[in-house]
């Protein structure tokens, strides 16, 4: 089993916005970045990462790409097939994510996968679709009860979210990245003290995740520069499937948001904010955070 090779701090659960603030402020040399349950991390950890690549050797690499060029010359793979549910493509995927209860979204904070159901501004497109999301749903509820797993007040927190969907569904829901690793249990997270001058380095040092296997790992990392570079893009989250930035500098138009969901692709990813790869990412503009999904 590889050591992780930067130090990990707890950070209280319930105030992660303000710790991640605090960390970026006050600790000098170090990119923050908010790893989730530090118990999930390690194990994830051991699991993904056979062989620990040199960040020294991946940030030299880093450096030295062209990354317009690199991109300009490569094509996105084959669009990603997806199952229709009959909802909005930019709630699909994340309402698939919850038919695969219990394994994903018990995995989710709930007070994330509430936060994610917006009023009754109906955005399902028929009575049929809903009602099979919802028995979908309700099925792999009564699976959990019937295994007896969850306790009654995650399973009271459920049936609220399914309910807030029968009530609809609005477009363009997505996680916060902050949301996205706040563990359900425990008052701690694990954040990870990233030696680096520059926020956008810490990518080479995290190597747990698909990112890091869907591309070569400098290349990668030259795109999290690229987007430093270009947005004061700051990396403050990740697991192994997905990636948070920070948008000091917002995408202001369709022309750069779609060139950015066109360089994740290349990278391997499937989703970003509310736009699955190949939307015309009107979800990225503007937004102060990008939620990068890999499946």
């Amino acid at each position: 089993m590889l050591d992780i090779p930067f130090p990990v701090e707890s950070v209280p659960a319930a105030q992660a916005e303000k710790a991640l603030k605090e960390l970026i402020d006050e600790r000098d040399g170090v990119a923050p970045v908010l790893l989730g349950d530090r118990d999930v991390f390690s194990t994830e950890w051991a699991e993904y990462v056979d062989v620990f690549e040199n960040p020294e050797t991946i940030l030299a690499e880093a450096r030295s790409i062209d990354t317009d060029r690199w991109f300009a010359n490569r094509k996105t793979p084959r669009k990603i097939r997806t199952v229709d549910l009959g909802v909005p493509h930019q709630a699909q995927s994340w309402l698939t994510r919850m038919t695969l209860l219990p394994v994903t979204a018990l995995n989710l904070p709930l007070r994330m996968v509430k936060g994610l159901i917006r009023t009754p501004d109906l955005a399902v497109e028929t009575p049929i679709a809903e009602t099979r999301l919802v028995q979908a749903l309700n099925t792999q509820l009564a699976e959990l009860e019937a295994a007896g797993e969850g306790t009654d007040v995650e399973l009271a927190e459920i049936r609220e979210v399914i309910a807030e969907i029968e009530a609809g569904v609005d477009e363009g829901v997505f996680p916060d990245p902050v949301d996205y690793v706040t563990p359900r249990r425990g008052g701690d997270m694990a954040a990870g003290l990233v030696k680096a001058s520059e926020p956008w380095e810490s990518a080479a040092w995290l190597q747990h995740g698909a990112y890091a296997i869907c591309a070569p790992k400098s290349v990668y990392v030259a795109h999290c520069r690229w987007l430093w570079n270009e947005n004061d893009a700051r990396l403050i989250t990740a697991s192994t499937d997905h990636l948070g930035f920070q948008m000091e500098r917002p995408i202001g138009s369709l022309i750069e948001a779609v060139e950015v969901m066109r360089r994740f692709e290349i990278l391997g990813a499937t989703e970003i904010n509310g736009d699955l790869i190949g939307a015309d990412g009107k979800s990225l503009i503007n937004a102060d955070r990008l939620w990068v999904w890999w499946d």
